[in-house]
């Protein structure tokens, strides 16, 4: 029971990503850039469903996936219309087909009222072609001709195929006329059907199977293609595969078979007896594509701890080797050096293991596009972009959240209805760009539309009316969109499923601060709004710079350092009795204190002493931190502040170093902000 229950998730965890592939194969057809290839894509997908749910039972499943597969079929053929509404149409019976993989995997039923309207809507949209005639009789059976020749090179190859369908094949949904189908696309198919093993009537049981199917394929296609034909049903049933000799096809007409007995015979000597066996020519199978395996995240995530500590324990190795004063050629120190390589290189696989693309959680996000926008009554079409982008897998997992209220926020507030998008000039149809880029250590997650922007009147008189800032605030406009963020905060004039109620934006923001990342905002008033989260590729190692502030051992993401220098007195200028700048190749940055900034001391350190590191933030811009000394460079281990202690402004996680003294890790962006805008947003938040 433990085992057919392992299968069974895992069938599942199948049908997530076979169900992305047909979602992509779908928005490709809406947005009229779908191929013939793209249609058996989906096709395939969808059938794939259906036989995994028909292997466990799953009727619901199986009737919703059978008639979303049946329209997919007449797509193909070319009897029903593979247009953009057609294919939005499908994009919905998707979703609903989803539903029923959800309902399945919770053992329970999804809606069935919606189900059947979804599938009513499907088969209404998909009007058949004026100039076919589809025969149809009373089971839904559509007659299969397979005796079809399309325009192709010419054939270079003979393939003899003996096919034996089981019960069980049958019980799984799966269709003989749909294999036979599927292998007339690949060239010119003629079959004879072996009903010698039919019993009297009488003693015909309904559920089993008693045919088999002689097939022979002239075609220019390799096994491959052959073999995929019969992917979902080759362990239920009997299935003998043969190839002619290619200097021989000219020779051999693509005439029936014969074969005097019911079961699976060898079709010349040198074949295969077994009846699952199957002879292959291959010379012509390309190379065998990458094995993947399944690993639960658990094992995973115990990996990537156990490599930390590894981290950690060699990097006290080091310490003490240091504090030995022992030489840096002997051996004991050359071994270390070796290890050191060793251990950076076991850290860079174990974290590639952990690295996912951030495709997983874009796809997912067209369906609540769809049903955002049809609530709203909004045109919203969402573009993807940077979809391979790799990242950390606990990063990938947090990311979900955020990313819908944002897209929900940018549908609900950011776009216009489609009479005011005309009347300003724009198109109906509203565009979001979700995107996603490595940038300079870290993942930039970007989401755009091209709405009315924010309201920033608007947005001002909500916060002063909610007591969220005094009157008589002065604020810029960029400290004005940030006002969004407060908890509380909200615009919208009625409660909604959508909106309404207070949270969101400042859910959103918790939650990219707890993964020691960062959001900002930039609007234009009707040119619309982009949100950008700034995040860590990883959340369990870095490279760092260990720095000395304040007598406090600090460490600086060494991503954010472009260089260091030794300040000079001159260079140093006084801005306003509070701040510094600091002059450098012409340009003046802002000069902290860190010691001084974290509250470390309240002396700071003299002019002209200590060492300037030259940090960039992703929106701040650059700045030069002051510290008292640069211990040297490190990979260190992140361990989450706020989950042990609490969150703290300026410092992002915390390390353990090689002398077991825990290190804070700098928030560079933070901590190089503006001082006034630093102390107001700080205000503001803790208000």
């Amino acid at each position: 029971m433990d085992s057919l229950e392992s299968i069974k998730q895992t069938f599942f965890q199948e049908c997530d990503d076979l169900l992305i592939q047909a979602e992509q194969g779908l928005q490709a057809l809406a947005e009229g850039g779908a191929d013939d290839e793209t249609l058996h894509s989906v096709f395939r997908a969808v059938h794939s469903v259906k036989g995994g749910a028909g292997a466990f039972g799953l009727e619901d499943l199986i009737g919703f996936a059978h008639v979303f597969e049946t329209v997919m079929e007449d797509l193909r053929s070319g009897r029903r219309r593979a247009t953009p509404e057609v294919a939005k149409a499908l994009l919905r019976a998707l979703d609903g087909l989803a539903d029923e993989v959800n309902a399945a995997r919770q053992g329970g039923k999804a809606d069935s009222a919606a189900s059947l309207a979804i599938l009513n809507e499907v088969q209404s949209a998909a009007e058949p072609e004026p100039d076919l005639v589809i025969e149809d009789d009373d089971f839904g059976f559509v007659p299969v001709r397979v005796d079809v020749e399309p325009a192709a090179p010419a054939p270079q190859g003979l393939w003899h195929i003996r096919l034996t369908p089981t019960a069980a094949m049958y019980a799984k949904a799966n269709e003989t006329g749909l294999l036979l189908r599927e292998l007339a696309r690949l060239g010119t198919l003629t079959a004879s059907l072996d009903a010698s093993a039919l019993p009297d009537l009488d003693q015909i049981v309904a559920e089993d199977a008693y045919l088999t199917w002689n097939l022979t394929l002239s075609t220019d296609a390799d096994i491959e293609a052959v073999r995929e034909v019969f992917e979902f049903v080759e362990d239920d049933c009997h299935l003998i595969v043969q190839r002619d000799p290619i200097d021989a096809v000219a020779e051999v007409a693509p005439e029936p078979l014969s074969f005097a007995a019911p079961t699976p015979a060898p079709l010349a000597p040198a074949a295969p007896t077994t009846p699952a066996a199957r002879a292959i020519d291959t010379r012509a199978a390309p190379n065998p594509p990458a094995s993947t395996i399944r690993v639960d995240t658990g094992r995973v995530d115990r990996l990537i701890n156990v490599v930390g500590e590894l981290v950690i324990q060699q990097s006290v190795l080091s310490q003490q080797v240091v504090e030995s004063g022992m030489a840096r050629s002997s051996s004991v120190s050359l071994g270390l050096d070796d290890l050191e390589q060793l251990t950076r290189e076991i850290q860079d696989s174990v974290m590639a293991i952990g690295a996912q693309p951030v495709k997983s959680v874009f796809q997912r996000m067209q369906r609540l596009v769809r049903e955002v926008a049809e609530a709203t009554g909004k045109q919203v079409r969402l573009v993807l972009d940077g979809e391979n982008t790799e990242v950390d897998k606990t990063v990938i997992e947090r990311l979900i959240d955020p990313i819908t209220h944002l897209l929900r926020n940018a549908i609900d507030h950011g776009l216009e209805r489609p009479d005011q998008r005309v009347a300003a000039g724009k198109p109906a149809e509203g565009v979001i760009h979700l995107r996603a880029l490595h940038r300079g250590g870290r993942i930039i997650v970007e989401i755009q539309d091209d709405g009315a922007g924010i309201n920033r009147p608007r947005v001002r008189a909500t916060a002063i009316d909610k007591g969220l800032i005094p009157a008589d605030q002065v604020l810029t406009d960029e400290e004005t969109d940030s006002l969004i963020f407060l908890p509380g905060f909200s615009t919208a004039t009625a409660v909604t499923d959508i909106s309404g109620r207070g949270v969101g934006m400042d859910v959103v923001r918790l939650a990219i601060q707890d993964m020691a990342g960062r959001i900002s905002i930039s609007s234009q008033p009707g040119r619309g709004s982009r949100f950008t989260l700034s995040l860590p590729v990883t959340l369990a190692v870095l490279d760092g710079m260990v720095i000395t502030a304040g007598d406090q051992t600090l460490v600086v993401p060494l991503t954010a350092i472009i260089e260091s220098l030794s300040p000079r007195i001159e260079a140093i200028h006084d801005l306003g009795g509070q701040d510094c700048m600091i002059r450098i190749r012409d340009s003046f940055l802002p000069l902290i204190d860190v010691g001084m900034a974290l509250g470390f001391t309240d002396t700071p350190i003299p002019r002209g002493q200590g060492v300037a590191i030259l940090v960039e933030g992703e929106s701040i811009g650059r700045a030069v931190m002051l510290v008292q000394a640069i211990q040297g460079q490190r990979q260190v281990v992140i361990k989450s502040l706020e989950t042990n202690y609490q969150a703290v402004e300026g410092v992002a996680a915390a390390t353990i170093l090689g002398d077991g003294r825990v290190a804070l890790i700098l928030d560079i962006e933070s901590l190089i902000a503006p001082a006034g805008s630093r102390r107001q947003l700080q205000q503001r938040l803790a208000g």
